[in-house]
């Protein structure tokens, strides 16, 4: 189930006893379960019938569950990140799971219990299969482009801003699809705008929106294939003052080169840009932007260049060069190499 199915299934009140929300996108989670809490607790309520628990036991979490409900015909119960449904092997595991198992057969109708994961669930566990089959599992994806269109508008509206397509492509591609981050960001820029203009455009964006780490190497990728070395230290300064490693920038220029080589190799090849898009699973922004950023470079040159990258990254583990050193050297290869058009 999605979450746009859920909240069709809160508004007409037919409720399951036992529900497995997960996915990555935060933001919609937690509005689902104020959702779900609103619809079952009667307002003034809240603090008898609502109980939130962490590192539970399996005897914890049906203890609360059977709780009789007060003053109301249900009670709610949300367990957070149960270590069970978690990669790492937690205490009693294999106990952990048969007594939920034997509970899941006949749980009761006077409480709704939520099994909420912040983390990501291992669906290899016992637990993970015995929930999907037993509760009803939401899952919260990230939004599309036109539901984040859709979102966006709403948010903004309240302030009397918008915000024009190309600059909320720009933004998404700056910092992501999570809807908290992007929410704070659109307050900011709502609030940068003040009274003189209504709609955000690009320019606002790059003034005002902090960008994400493959955003800022992305933008280092084409000081250096410009040449601007005094950029491209400037901007690698910066984010080595806001807690960056010479080897985390490393590694995620060396991402960024190999997702350049995938889409130089398969334009080369005749490959549609959309195809290769969803081969590569980025969206349609991002992959125009990397298409433009390497319109002008060899596949060879790339695969060249890859590969210096992944040499440096082994030289640095296993101790033959300092991570600056590898870094500065990667840097200085690009450089001097777009002076001649590779």
């Amino acid at each position: 189930m999605n979450w746009n199915e859920f909240y069709s299934q809160v508004k007409s009140g037919a409720l399951a006893p036992v529900y497995l929300f997960d996915g990555p996108e935060e933001y919609v989670k937690r509005e689902a379960l104020d959702a779900l809490r609103n619809r079952i607790l009667p307002a003034g309520l809240e603090a008898l019938n609502d109980a939130v628990l962490e590192n539970a036991t399996a005897q914890q979490i049906t203890d609360a569950a059977e709780t009789l409900p007060v003053m109301c015909n249900r009670r709610m119960v949300t367990v957070r990140d149960w270590a069970p449904l978690l990669s790492a092997k937690s205490k009693n595991e294999e106990a952990e799971t048969e007594w939920m198992q034997r509970w899941l057969e006949n749980p009761p109708e006077s409480c709704v219990l939520v099994f909420y994961m912040r983390s990501e669930m291992d669906g290899r566990k016992k637990m993970s299969a015995l929930l999907k089959k037993k509760a009803v599992n939401v899952r919260f994806e990230l939004l599309s482009d036109p539901e984040l269109k859709r979102w966006s508008a709403g948010r903004l509206k309240p302030r009397g801003k918008t915000i024009a397509a190309p600059a909320l492509n720009l933004m998404v591609y700056m910092i992501g699809r999570e809807l908290t981050r992007l929410g704070s960001e659109l307050d900011k820029l709502a609030d940068y705008l003040g009274d003189e203009r209504s709609e955000i455009t690009e320019d606002d964006v790059r003034e005002i929106v902090s960008p994400s780490l493959e955003y800022s190497i992305f933008r280092l990728m084409d000081y250096l294939l410009a040449g601007d070395v005094q950029k491209a230290e400037e901007m690698t300064r910066s984010l080595l003052q806001s807690g960056q490693t010479y080897l985390g920038l490393l590694a995620t220029l060396t991402r960024q080169v190999r997702q350049l080589t995938h889409i130089k190799c398969a334009l080369d090849a005749g490959k549609p840009l959309a195809e290769v898009q969803q081969t590569l699973n980025i969206k349609p922004y991002g992959a125009k932007q990397s298409a433009l950023q390497c319109r002008r470079l060899s596949a060879d040159w790339l695969t060249d260049l890859f590969d210096r990258c992944v040499e440096a990254d082994f030289a640095v583990k296993s101790g033959r060069l300092r991570d600056q050193d590898a870094l500065n050297s990667i840097m200085s290869h690009i450089a001097l190499a777009a002076g001649r058009n590779p």
